[in-house]
């Protein structure tokens, strides 16, 4: 029987719970909050990242699933809540995939008659992908977020389109200084594309963030109204009372963040992902929802995925592209975002 310590609980009536607990796994133990509905179906919550966490999603989940569904919202190894990570080479796409597992078997010994489904988002919707790969049959169903099955297509269509905006920009520049700053750019594009993705960290942040602002979009954020909304929120000392952080442990998890993506992001395997042929072998229900501009993962990716899904019968598989979103969905596209997820939730768990 696996072992699981407790922190803390409140009850808000007999229905509605509120508790939180560590679930020990190989060399470490994952932090879990358990909100929503006592006698709901459960839904585990996979953050992205590498190296998110998981306490800001109650924001959004709050509201529209804890009523029906209870929750579970777990900080992955070395992430959020969890304890540090103290070994990195256990930071790796397997060893999340046998984590996962410990937590679904962990809170099936507690909820046996329970069905379990996963809600994963970016780097989560890929890590439900990997684990749905190998353990389908301990989940009800399993919806998809932002996430990738192709690891080199986004990287490869963002220096595309950068290498296209970069030379546009070049050719409009009037002074010399604009025009070896996009000249620098095009130089470094290239040297990216032929380094291998090795050692990726750096390189990422530049064609993910850096570049992309310099170039006039944003990867994450297509509602530049809902992108405002979201800084103001991350100023509000509440919201961060409301996922139960302090500024010191959100510093502190902001820290483990950066450590366990670097770590990701410096490994061959995680930058050349690709399970796009893999995933045929899921026949569980699969929700698949991107933004329409979401070049963090490539704005095809959804795509890609549902039609891989070829295991999936049709009326079990939903494909929705947000119109004016792009990766952030839950703020920058609240209501579709809801509306898809609860939909495609409440129709496999009657």
């Amino acid at each position: 029987m696996l072992a699981v310590v407790f922190l803390h609980t409140s009850c808000q009536n007999d229905r509605q719970i509120d508790t939180d607990f560590f679930i020990p796994i190989k060399d470490s133990k994952l932090y879990v909050r358990l909100a929503g509905n006592a006698d709901g179906p459960l839904i585990i919550n996979l953050h992205g990242g590498p190296g998110g966490f998981s306490g800001f999603a109650r924001e959004t989940y709050k509201e529209f699933l804890e009523g029906e569904y209870l929750i579970a919202y777990l900080d992955q190894r070395g992430s959020g809540k969890s304890e540090i990570a103290k070994d990195s080479t256990m930071l790796n796409m397997q060893q999340f995939v046998t984590d996962l597992d410990v937590v679904v078997d962990s809170l099936k010994n507690r909820y046996g008659s329970k069905d379990i489904n996963l809600l994963g988002s970016s780097w989560g919707g890929t890590l439900g992908l990997l684990y749905m790969i190998d353990h389908q049959e301990k989940i009800n169903s399993f919806a998809c977020i932002s996430g990738k099955a192709d690891g080199m297509y986004p990287i490869l269509a963002l220096i595309e389109k950068e290498r296209v905006l970069a030379e546009e920009f070049l050719r409009k520049a009037k002074d010399s200084s604009s025009k070896a700053r996009y000249t620098a750019i095009l130089d470094k594009l290239i040297e990216i594309e032929q380094s291998g993705f090795n050692e990726f960290f750096n390189d990422m942040n530049l064609l993910k963030h850096a570049y992309p602002k310099e170039l006039g979009f944003n990867a994450y954020w297509a509602n530049k109204d809902a992108h405002k909304k979201a800084i103001e929120l991350g100023k509000d000392t509440a919201y961060y009372k409301r996922a139960g952080y302090s500024m010191e442990l959100f510093d502190s998890a902001m820290a483990k963040f950066e450590y366990v993506n670097r770590v990701f992001r410096n490994t061959y395997a995680y930058n050349h992902l690709n399970i796009i042929d893999d995933i045929s072998v899921i026949e569980k229900p699969v929700l698949v929802l991107q933004g329409e501009f979401d070049y963090a993962i490539g704005v095809n990716q959804g795509r890609m995925i549902y039609d891989a899904l070829t295991g999936v019968p049709t009326d079990n598989k939903v494909l929705r592209i947000v119109p004016n979103a792009a990766h952030n969905l839950n703020l920058g596209a609240t209501r579709e975002y809801t509306e898809a997820i609860k939909s495609f939730f409440d129709k496999h768990n009657n």
